[in-house]
């Protein structure tokens, strides 16, 4: 009797060893895949403080760590240096919506300056194309005025003829040339309808003398009226160097161009030297002989700008 019960307190003692090295076993295989480790017969007996040998004799454990073990191994471990903790994600993803706001700051930046740029551009365009049809609404009333004035010649009249023989063709008017043109606009002369007429009946050589004649005649006296001077010109032929009717008092005409000059703001001051000559300041403060300021600011021009 006695002996029996000795068995069986060695087989109950064995049974309570074995189950407490098995749950060292699995206590030391979850410590093992909490921390991400491999799971092989020496890490298993290094975590649960058993014996290698102990692992292979017993059958149940040992076919769990060789499963475990094979399982582990199939899984492809990520490289320490190829991993990143969740705290470094975090701080790359925050960089990266930085950095979409300032591009996105940029390119409203830069969106708003192409539009301001394009809107100068239009603005530019449409500044261009209305000088554009400034112009062509400028040519279209020269030509206006130029049909009126033409309108305003005298037109030759033509009788009824006996038969076609007799009928005179009706010529084309003749064009004022450009160099008298320009001639007249550096003289400060408009061109009247009289004046006009005078010189379309004449040649461009005839008027062409009379204007110098009129320069002559302007460097040593005062002309009320040059446009009226330069047709009578025109129908006697005047040429320079030749003696013409002098005008008014030189007195009287300087104080009458003196007058309207310093009203129109073109002169500020005179003053008359011991030869006799006339001097006017201009409105810059420089000092001219009046023959010669006078030519450029003629006594026609000022009053055509009085009474404007």
């Amino acid at each position: 009797m006695t002996l029996e019960r000795n068995v069986d307190g060695l087989r109950a003692n064995a049974k309570r060893k074995h189950e407490e090295a098995l749950e060292k076993v699995k206590q030391g295989i979850r410590k093992l895949q909490q921390e991400e480790k491999t799971i092989n017969f020496n890490t298993v007996a290094k975590a649960s403080g058993l014996s290698k040998a102990w692992l292979y004799k017993d059958t149940d454990t040992k076919d769990l760590i060789e499963r475990l073990r094979e399982n582990n191994s199939q899984t492809k471990e990520i490289p320490p240096k190829q991993r990143s903790s969740d705290a470094s994600k975090d701080a790359i993803i925050k960089t990266l919506k930085e950095k979409i706001k300032r591009v996105e700051a940029e390119n409203r930046g830069l969106r708003d300056q192409h539009e301001a740029i394009y809107g100068r551009i239009l603005q530019a365009s449409e500044i261009e194309h209305r000088l554009e049809r400034m112009e062509a609404e400028n040519t279209r009333l020269k030509k206006e005025l130029e049909a009126c004035l033409t309108q305003l010649q005298p037109q030759p009249q033509s009788f009824p003829a006996s038969n076609k023989s007799d009928i005179t063709p009706i010529l084309p008017k003749k064009e004022i040339s450009d160099a008298i043109r320009d001639e007249l606009n550096s003289l400060g002369i408009k061109l009247s309808t009289t004046l006009a007429s005078k010189i379309r009946k004449s040649t461009e050589e005839v008027v062409l003398t009379a204007i110098e004649a009129l320069k002559e005649q302007l460097q040593h006296q005062i002309i009320k009226s040059p446009g009226g001077w330069l047709a009578s010109a025109i129908d006697d032929a005047w040429e320079p160097n030749q003696p013409q009717g002098v005008e008014s008092n030189p007195t009287d005409l300087f104080s009458e161009w003196y007058g309207l000059a310093r009203e129109f703001g073109i002169v500020i001051g005179s003053r008359k030297e011991e030869d006799g000559s006339l001097w006017v300041q201009e409105n810059t403060s420089h000092w001219f002989p009046f023959e010669q300021f006078s030519s450029k600011w003629t006594l026609e021009y000022l009053h055509s700008k009085k009474i404007k």
